[in-house]
């Protein structure tokens, strides 16, 4: 039985502390048998995002990453409870360990899954592109313009390409509309939103000007605005119409002024 014998620690997080405002992001288990200290942490920080209202980006890794090596270079080698408190009260800042919790440990990789699943769990996601659509379709629904438009037919370009919209309306060119989701880091916004710029250049030129992409972004206000510049003009190269569902306004006037001149 005494061998059985662990304890475990909810790993919190807070983007402001001095509130003493914090959510689960993970869990720390302390077995009698080696490797006497596992951890594991969610792998999305979508819980910070929804509860703070920020990005944790690069530096929110790093506070997983230093935590986690300290508890491993603290309890490798085993452990005793006066140790573990001790460590515990010496935390500070944005990351914390809630106080230790007794328990028998039967299998300490399953039962700090089972833990870790009570717990902290993993938010359901949606894909990204799905989310988005979904988001720009309550938008434009917002603004009473859902009703202008249409569900274009998939484009078949050379290769095999094949370019879906859930929306679009004529301008000239027939504009086909997605949704993008940008995410926070500027690398990995820049990531989703080239395959963007590759389809509408394509898209663009094969059907001889004739139809063109036209791109919503979200979460375009978690980054600077030089970013987002540099980004609406790479689209506006690659003949690919840019806008943001925080500044859908530009967007709605032309599908008005268009529907008007065409019906």
């Amino acid at each position: 039985m005494k061998d059985r014998q662990g304890y475990f620690s909810i790993i919190q997080y807070s983007e402001h502390p001095e509130r003493a405002e914090y959510i689960n992001i993970g869990v720390v288990l302390f077995a009698m048998e080696a490797p006497y200290v596992l951890c594991k942490f969610g792998e999305r920080p979508k819980r910070i995002k929804s509860a703070f209202n920020v990005a944790p980006g690069v530096h929110f890794d790093l506070l997983q990453n230093s935590l986690k090596s300290r508890l491993q270079s603290e309890f490798r080698e085993g452990w005793k409870r006066e140790s573990i408190d001790r460590f515990i009260s010496l935390r500070s800042g944005k990351i914390r360990l809630f106080p230790l919790r007794s328990m028998l440990i039967n299998d300490a990789k399953a039962d700090l899954d089972s833990i870790f699943s009570d717990l902290v769990g993993e938010m359901p996601s949606k894909p990204r592109k799905q989310r988005a659509n979904v988001k720009l379709a309550s938008k434009l629904k917002e603004y009473g313009v859902d009703g202008l438009l249409e569900k274009p037919s998939p484009v078949l370009l050379a290769g095999g390409i094949k370019i879906e919209a859930p929306f679009g309306y004529q301008n000239g060119a027939f504009n086909l509309l997605q949704g993008l989701s940008l995410g926070d880091e500027p690398d990995k916004a820049l990531s989703k939103a080239s395959p963007h710029m590759i389809e509408g250049n394509l898209l663009f030129s094969q059907t001889l000007q004739e139809k063109r992409l036209v791109v919503v972004a979200d979460d375009a206000e978690m980054h600077d605005e030089s970013f987002i510049s540099l980004l609406s003009s790479q689209m506006e190269q690659h003949k690919v119409r840019f806008y943001t569902m925080a500044d859908l306004q530009p967007l709605v006037s032309d599908i008005r002024m268009n529907y008007a001149l065409h019906h």
